[in-house]
């Protein structure tokens, strides 16, 4: 069988990965949006294989990175099953919609050309089959799969692709994206056995977790700070699919506890909204801590002082609000999305805090913010900085160099041959590698986009 990293080769977005058995059956694994070349608006449009030949798509997880292009693929002539677990297909109704909108939007502003519309996005859906964890399946007589627990976001699977060819049975792991061991509401990744060949993220490959305390004893502190101390505004930007969750829910512990008095917490997303209603139907695919909080308290997220942003006049009751407060807005790094409003409102504002809940790509309005600017460019409006600017990675969603490691050495045995490096930056993957005791080192490939590689 042949394999081609056709996405997140050397880059973090993108993921795309494609096997191709002697016998003409085609698995495409993941099946992303690329967002590292803005300058090229075509590098979505096209597919460098002819989708009409892929028999099945796998898919990791919901996040747009990994799951973004599949309408664009459906739309050019894919007709197989798209696979993945029940809280990915939920997310994915509610992402890819977001995606056509967002599209739009971008489109008639010249920014990038439309991949979709809402016609390729009714017809993927029903293209999906949804699988449980840990139960083999059969998708010919050659060829099974069994999903694994990545953690990193509710229903995130790494799969594991056991194929015959020639009598002979090879076992190929794609870890997707796997989640920060600990981490609020989501499971930890379980590696998978008796692979030959491992297809992993790198995402944070030369990166340790710099947090040290609990997400608790974190936003005790800035709430503290800038909410009860002082008569300020807590913004935080966060990624509407996972980390919003989990802040709310830490949000809600504390107060629940009164280890916070009760101070206003606006949650300004829609997409994040709905993830939040998914979050509280799948429950059960959460870590223990947040099953046992759903069974005792009903809702995961719920709490007395929490208000949610659903319509143009909840946005004027949050605009007219004047006490301090806690926003919590989508998107992560400050590109785009309602927070955008916010930092625009408020970043001249000394009694304010703008807390970034994780990593902001270079180039972002997040990373300019994190890099001290004194001023930055926001809605067409040069605005200078007064607020303070502050990051912790206790929410973080990936593994940092530590967990990465741990998760090979699990993994590694005699049998294991190759070890793909995907879905991270090239440096950070020859990091890695050198970090790497010698057995796991003279396995490791860092593939290019488009290259081959015969398994």
């Amino acid at each position: 069988m042949k394999y081609t990293c056709w996405g997140a080769a050397k880059q973090v977005t993108g993921s795309m990965h494609l096997l191709e058995l002697e016998s003409g059956y085609t698995i495409l694994v993941d099946c992303g949006i690329d967002y590292e070349d803005k300058s090229n608006k075509e590098i979505n449009a096209n597919f460098s294989f002819d989708p009409s030949q892929v028999d099945v798509i796998i898919l990791t997880h919901a996040h747009i990175d990994h799951s973004g292009n599949i309408p664009n693929l459906v739309k050019q002539g894919f007709r197989g099953e798209i696979i993945c677990t029940e809280p990915t297909a939920y997310l994915l109704e509610k992402l890819w919609v977001d995606s056509v909108n967002i599209q739009n939007n971008n489109s008639k502003r010249k920014k990038s050309i439309r991949l979709y519309g809402f016609a390729e996005v009714k017809k993927s859906l029903e293209q999906i089959l949804t699988y449980k964890f840990y139960k083999k399946f059969e998708l010919n007589e050659d060829v099974s799969f069994t999903l694994y627990e990545a953690g990193h976001i509710i229903g995130a699977a790494s799969v594991r692709l056991e194929i015959t060819e020639g009598g002979t049975t090879k076992t190929i792991g794609f870890t997707g994206d796997l989640g920060n061991p600990g981490a609020k509401l989501i499971v930890d990744a379980k590696p998978m056995p008796d692979l030959d060949v491992l297809v992993t993220e790198t995402t944070y490959g030369n990166r340790e977790h710099k947090e040290t305390r609990t997400a608790e004893e974190v936003l005790i502190e800035q709430v503290t700070n800038t909410c009860i101390n002082q008569d300020g505004r807590l913004i935080i930007p966060a990624f509407s699919v996972g980390r919003t969750q989990s802040i709310l829910f830490t949000l809600k512990k504390l107060f629940n506890e009164g280890k916070l008095p009760p101070v206003r917490v606006f949650a300004d997303s829609p997409l994040a909204l709905a993830s939040s209603n998914i979050h509280n139907k799948f429950a059960h695919y959460l870590n223990e801590e947040a099953r046992f909080h759903k069974q005792s308290e009903g809702s995961l997220f719920d709490f007395k002082s929490l208000y949610l942003v659903e319509d143009e006049e909840d946005v004027e009751d949050m605009e007219l609000y004047r006490d301090s407060c806690i926003i919590v807005s989508s998107a992560g790094m400050l590109e785009g999305g309602r927070i955008q409003h916010h930092i625009s409102d408020h970043v001249q504002n000394p009694l304010c805090t703008i807390l970034i809940a994780g990593f902001c790509s270079p180039g972002t309005l997040g990373a300019q913010l994190l890099e001290g600017k004194s001023s930055i460019r926001i809605k067409g409006k040069d605005k200078y900085v007064f607020a303070k600017v502050l990051q912790t990675d206790v929410f973080s969603a990936h593994p940092d160099i530590t967990g990465l490691t741990d998760y090979f050495e699990k993994s590694d045995s005699d049998k294991l041959e190759k070890i793909f490096f995907v879905h991270g930056e090239e440096e950070a993957m020859y990091d890695l590698r050198d970090t790497l005791n010698n057995s796991l080192q003279s396995k490791v490939i860092i593939p290019g986009r488009g290259e081959e590689w015969l398994l």
